[in-house]
C-alpha cells in the first residue's frame, strides 16, 4: 500500500516563468544513475547543452560516459487539437514545437523533476526518474482529467562521448519492434524502450540542427543532429498513469519483467530512497531536523556525487565521488575536500570508509591521485595538496565515527604521506627543513587547486611556498597527533614539527595588515596577491595564527573577496582581475582563478568567521545567496563557480561536489560544534 512521503521542495516555478523560453532553458535538472552516468535536461525538455540527455551511460563506471538516449518529444491529442508538451531550439534560433506555452508549473519532488501541463481545464503531469533496479530511465504520464486522450511520442538517440559533438549524422543504428518493446543497437550500446500501455513503430530518421545555446556561450560547437529511432502512441484514461522505460541491455533479451502498476511502484521506490537518505542524515545529526528545506535539498544533492566504483573480483566494493556534473570524474583533491560534508554530514559512514580505503590504496610516493582520466588510463598525481586533504578527511572520519579499526587500516598510508612530505617526493613537493613550510617545484606545473593552464603554461603561477599548503601541513600534523593518540602510537614527532611550522608560518603575515601573503619565494606578482587561500589557515589549522592575525585575515577576505555565493579567487583591486567567467576556453581559463567566485570556499569562510563571532544566525545568513541559487542553475544543487562581478551569474559545472559538501560541513560545524581537524 502506498504511503505519503514528505520531501523537500526547494524549487518551484509557475506559469509566469515560462512565457519567454530563454530563461527556463537556462535552468537545468540533473539525476545521477549512481555509477557516473546521468540524466539531464532543461525545464522545457529542450537541449541547451551537448551534455543533456535522458541516458548518458557510464560504459566503464564511473567514466566512459556516452550519450545514448537523447530526448523525447510529445504531443497531446484529444480529438480536437494537438498540444505540444516539449520544446526544441533550432540552429536558426527558432522554437518549434513550443510546449512551454502549455506548461503551468515545474517543481522538484525530492530530486525528481515534475512538469504540469494545462489545456482546456485539463491537467497532465509528467515525471522523469532513474530506476536502478530496472537499470533504466522512466518517463511517466499521469492524466488527471475526466476524459481520455492520446499521447504521440518521439524518441531520439545517438552514440558519442559525452564531451564531444558529432559533426554530421549519427552512427548507423539497428532498430526493430516486437510488441510493446523497441530494440536498438547503435555504436557499442544495445538498449530497449518499452511502452507497456502503448504501441511502438520504427522511425529511424535523422533530425538535424538542434541548437545548444550553452555551448555557444562557451565558444564551442553548438549544433548537432540526432536519430529519431522510434515513435509511440499511448491511450490514457482519466486517473491513469502510463510509463515509458528505456533500459540498457546486453543482448536485447535481458529485459526486467514489469508488473501491471510498475510505474507507480518504481516512482514510490525512488521517493522512498530519497526519504531514507534524509532519515539517515537526520539520525546522525539531529540538528538537521529543524533546518529549512534548502538544507535538506543539499542532503539529497550530495547523493548525486556519490557513485559506485567497480572493484576487482573478490575485493570489497567501493564508492567514489564525481567532482562535478557534467565535466568531471573522480578527483582526489575534490573528493577529500567534499567528503566531510557529502558523506560524514549525511551519515554515510560506510561509504566514507570505503572511499578513504580506496584512495589510500592508490597513493604513490605519498601523493594521492589528482584525478582518474576518463579513458581509464592510470591516475595522474600532479597535486601538492590532495594528500593533506586526505589526512584531514581521515581525522574527521575518526572524530565522527570513532571507527578506530578503520583508522588502524589507514594509519600506514597516513604515515607514508607524512614521510613523503618530510623527505621530498614527486614534482619537488617537500617540507623545507629550515622553516617547516611546504614548497613545490616547477613554475609551469600548477600543483595547487589553482591549476588552470593555457597552452601548457600556468595562469596562476603559485610555485614556491603557497600559503594553504603549509596551513594544511600544520593541520595534518595536528590530525596525526589526534589519530596517533587514539591508536596509542607515539605522536611526539608530529607535535615537534607543528611548533616548527607555526614558527615558520610567521613569514606569511603581511606587514601592511592585509592578512597573509599568498605564496613565498615564488612569482613576485603572486606574493602580495590577495587571494582566498589564506582562509584555510583559519578553517583547517586552528592555532596557527594568533587572534589578531586571524581577524586581519577575516577582514581582508571580507573586504576584498566575499560575495553572496562564495569567495573571489583574486581581489578586484588586482590589475589581473577578471570579473566574468565566460567565452571560449582560453578566456574562461584566464578568469578561472583570477577573480571568479568559488562556492566551496564560502563554507570555510563561515567556519572561520563563526569561531570569532559565535553568532549562529549571522553566520548562517552567509548562505542566503546559495539558498536562492538552488533555483537558478543546476536545480536543487550548487554550481562550481560564479562571476566575480555582480550579479555573480552561476558558471562552470551546475552541480559541484565540494560546493555542496563544504556548505553542509560548515552548517553542521556551526550547529553541532567543530568537526575541525585540529581540535582534540
Amino acid at each position: 500500500m502506498k504511503r505519503d512521503i514528505s520531501l523537500p521542495a526547494p524549487v518551484r516555478f509557475d506559469i509566469t516563468a515560462f512565457r519567454e523560453p530563454e530563461t527556463p532553458e537556462g535552468r537545468e535538472w540533473w539525476l545521477s544513475m549512481g555509477n557516473g552516468g546521468y540524466l539531464s535536461g532543461t525545464l522545457l525538455h529542450s537541449l541547451s547543452r551537448s551534455y543533456h540527455g535522458l541516458g548518458i551511460l557510464a560504459t566503464a563506471p564511473p567514466v566512459g560516459r556516452t550519450l545514448h538516449w537523447v530526448k523525447w518529444d510529445g504531443w497531446i491529442e484529444d480529438g480536437e487539437s494537438r498540444i505540444p508538451l516539449t520544446s526544441n531550439h533550432w540552429g536558426d534560433l527558432s522554437w518549434d514545437p513550443r510546449g512551454f506555452l502549455y506548461l503551468v508549473s515545474f517543481f522538484l519532488e525530492g530530486r525528481m523533476p515534475v512538469w504540469q501541463y494545462r489545456w482546456k481545464n485539463r491537467l497532465l503531469t509528467v515525471r522523469i526518474w532513474y530506476d536502478s533496479a530496472l537499470r533504466g530511465t522512466v518517463l511517466s504520464f499521469l492524466h488527471d482529467s475526466p476524459d481520455s486522450l492520446e499521447l504521440a511520442l518521439n524518441f531520439y538517440v545517438n552514440y558519442r562521448d559525452h564531451h564531444g559533438i558529432i559533426q554530421g549524422d549519427p552512427p548507423e543504428a539497428s532498430c526493430r519492434v516486437e510488441e510493446e518493446t523497441g530494440y536498438l543497437s547503435i555504436g557499442g550500446i544495445s538498449s530497449a524502450v518499452r511502452v507497456p500501455k502503448g504501441s511502438l513503430s520504427v522511425n529511424r530518421s535523422v533530425v538535424r540542427n538542434f541548437f545548444y545555446s550553452r555551448e555557444r556561450e562557451r565558444g564551442l560547437a553548438d549544433r548537432e543532429n540526432h536519430l529519431l529511432a522510434f515513435s509511440a502512441r499511448i491511450s490514457l484514461h482519466s486517473g491513469q498513469e502510463a510509463g515509458v522505460l528505456w533500459t540498457e541491455t546486453s543482448s536485447g533479451r535481458d529485459m526486467p519483467s514489469l508488473k501491471r502498476n510498475w510505474t507507480s511502484l518504481s516512482r514510490q521506490a525512488f521517493l522512498e530512497r530519497e526519504e531514507t537518505l534524509l532519515k539517515t542524515a537526520r539520525g546522525r545529526h539531529p540538528c538537521l531536523e529543524s533546518l529549512p528545506d534548502w538544507v535538506h535539498a543539499l542532503i539529497l544533492a550530495a547523493d548525486s556525487f556519490i557513485v559506485d566504483r567497480p572493484s576487482p573480483a573478490g575485493a570489497e566494493s567501493s564508492k567514489t565521488v564525481i567532482a562535478g556534473y557534467p565535466w568531471f570524474g573522480d578527483w582526489g583533491r575534490d573528493t577529500m575536500i567534499a567528503l566531510p560534508g557529502l558523506l560524514l554530514g549525511t551519515g554515510r559512514w560506510n561509504d566514507a570508509r570505503s572511499i578513504l580505503l580506496f584512495f589510500a590504496g592508490k597513493l604513490k610516493d605519498g601523493i594521492l591521485p589528482n584525478y582518474f582520466p576518463e579513458d581509464g588510463s592510470d591516475p595522474l598525481y600532479n597535486t601538492a595538496d590532495a594528500s593533506l586533504w586526505f589526512v584531514r578527511a581521515c581525522h574527521l572520519y575518526g572524530r565522527s565515527t570513532r571507527d578506530y579499526a578503520a583508522l588502524r587500516l589507514l594509519y600506514p598510508s597516513l604515515l607514508s604521506v607524512m614521510e613523503a612530505y618530510r623527505s621530498g617526493t614527486l614534482f619537488g613537493i617537500r617540507v623545507d627543513p629550515s622553516d617547516g613550510l611546504v614548497q613545490t617545484g616547477s613554475s609551469d606545473l600548477p600543483l595547487t587547486w589553482m591549476d588552470a593552464r593555457i597552452d601548457g603554461r600556468a595562469v596562476t603561477r603559485r610555485h614556491g611556498k603557497p600559503v594553504e599548503l603549509s596551513a594544511l601541513w600544520f593541520g595534518a600534523l595536528a590530525s596525526m597527533t589526534w589519530i596517533a593518540g587514539r591508536l596509542r602510537e607515539d605522536s611526539t614527532v608530529f607535535q615537534m614539527e607543528q611548533e616548527k611550522t607555526r614558527s615558520g608560518f610567521r613569514k606569511f603575515v603581511r606587514e601592511d595588515g592585509h592578512g597573509l601573503h599568498d605564496v613565498l619565494e615564488g612569482d613576485p606578482a603572486e606574493i602580495n596577491a590577495i587571494r582566498p587561500n589564506q582562509i584555510l589557515a583559519l578553517s583547517c589549522a586552528e592555532g596557527l595564527l594568533d587572534a589578531r592575525e586571524e581577524i586581519s585575515v577575516l577582514e581582508t577576505v571580507t573586504n576584498h573577496l566575499l560575495t553572496p555565493f562564495g569567495l573571489r579567487s583574486l581581489s578586484r583591486t588586482d590589475s589581473r582581475y577578471q570579473g566574468t567567467y565566460a567565452g571560449p576556453p582560453s578566456a574562461r581559463d584566464n578568469a578561472y582563478h583570477q577573480g571568479t567566485v568559488w562556492a566551496w570556499l564560502l563554507g570555510h569562510f563561515a567556519m572561520a568567521s563563526f569561531r570569532h563571532s559565535g553568532n549562529i544566525d549571522a553566520t548562517l545568513s552567509l548562505f542566503d545567496g546559495l539558498k536562492s541559487h538552488l533555483g537558478e542553475a543546476g536545480l536543487g544543487s550548487i554550481s562550481e563557480v560564479f562571476d566575480g562581478d555582480p550579479p555573480h551569474l552561476p558558471r562552470g559545472c551546475p552541480l559541484q561536489a565540494w560546493s555542496v559538501g563544504c556548505t553542509l560541513e560548515s552548517i553542521l560545524h556551526i550547529l553541532e560544534g567543530p568537526l575541525s581537524g585540529t581540535r582534540s
